[in-house]
């Protein structure tokens, strides 16, 4: 008899890290020192990365573990004396799950991912990846998990692995990866599989350099692919996925209706990176909300006259949200 000890039955499971969830509730947004977003340095020091949940059961033999979500995806992990681990899974969802051994197979079990966003993810040889889903909205929808996920570059500072290069293409599926690097003639180039995924570059400026007449250009033309249901799932990376791609995705977010305390959020969870800290309260970060104040009268208008003045029309913006967001 196959018995399942780890997750219980019915149990909530946490993904993010003890320090993740500290720092949600208690935000340490100090203010920082002037950031070169183009020549980061290093920390040395890597914690952001989440939990892998584990899976125990008797005998601990090998086996298989089967894992079903809630849209009936259906994962395949190995298990080795009894125990597999797993990572990438959506938060807020039920799954169920039972083990394989020959012939046998075990009673199915059910348990819950939290939902406390953001949904921080594991890609082997490469940082800071999360995706930019599982946020609530103003209007009561939330956006989309597995649509958009900001990450690091995927080469020259990093290098990704051959099994981050799977998670990307195969288990998230990527379909465009958008590198907006090349502001100061960066190295940058295709590094997925170019069947697989299409790479658009973008050399977009980070913060109150974003205001420009060229970058409002670059910026409109990079955001037109949101409106293409083919581009998804995407990943946007600069070379940390800190500045120039929190200045990207702070803007789409306002305009999806995400509060301001959370788009901030999800801009200092970065600090958990190997790029040094980054805060709400920094002068790069306060001047760019300063320029973008000047194109509405809260996040949602300023974040959505931007985009406006990069041409994006209000269809546009539409077809965005009808993509980007839905009903709980």
């Amino acid at each position: 008899m196959i018995r399942l000890l780890l997750p219980q039955q019915n149990a909530r499971v946490q993904l993010l890290q003890k320090k993740h969830l500290d720092y949600i509730r208690d935000p340490q947004s100090f203010p920082t020192a002037k950031i070169d977003w183009t020549n980061l340095m290093e920390t040395q020091q890597d914690q952001s990365y989440p939990l892998p949940l584990r899976f125990v059961f008797e005998p601990a033999v090998d086996g298989e573990i089967e894992l079903i979500g809630a849209n009936g995806e259906r994962r395949v992990y190995p298990a080795v004396a009894g125990e597999a681990f797993a990572y990438n899974l959506r938060i807020g969802e039920t799954y169920r799950w039972c083990v394989r051994i020959g012939e046998a197979c075990s009673e199915t079990y059910c348990f819950y991912t939290d939902a406390q966003a953001p949904r921080m993810l594991y890609v082997e040889g490469i940082s800071n990846v999360r995706d930019f889903g599982g946020f609530m909205t103003a209007s009561g929808k939330r956006v989309r998990q597995g649509r958009i996920y900001r990450t690091s570059e995927l080469d020259t500072h990093v290098q990704i692995t051959e099994k981050g290069k799977a998670t990307l293409e195969d288990e998230l599926g990527i379909r465009t990866d958008m590198d907006i690097r090349g502001i100061k003639d960066e190295p940058r180039r295709p590094i997925l599989d170019e069947e697989k995924v299409k790479w658009v570059n973008y050399p977009l400026a980070a913060y109150a350099d974003c205001f420009t007449e060229e970058q409002r250009r670059l910026y409109g033309e990079s955001y037109s692919q949101l409106t293409c249901e083919d581009r998804y799932p995407m990943i946007i990376h600069c070379w940390g996925g800190i500045d120039r791609t929190g200045t990207w995705l702070y803007i789409l977010g306002g305009m999806l209706g995400v509060s301001a305390d959370d788009l901030c959020l999800d801009y200092e969870m970065s600090s958990f990176s190997r790029w040094g800290r980054r805060s709400r309260f920094s002068e790069q970060f306060l001047a760019f909300l300063r320029g973008l104040s000047k194109y509405g009268e809260n996040t949602a208008e300023a974040c959505s006259g931007f985009m406006k003045s990069c041409g994006m029309t209000e269809e546009a913006l539409d077809r965005i949200k009808e993509l980007l967001l839905e009903e709980i």
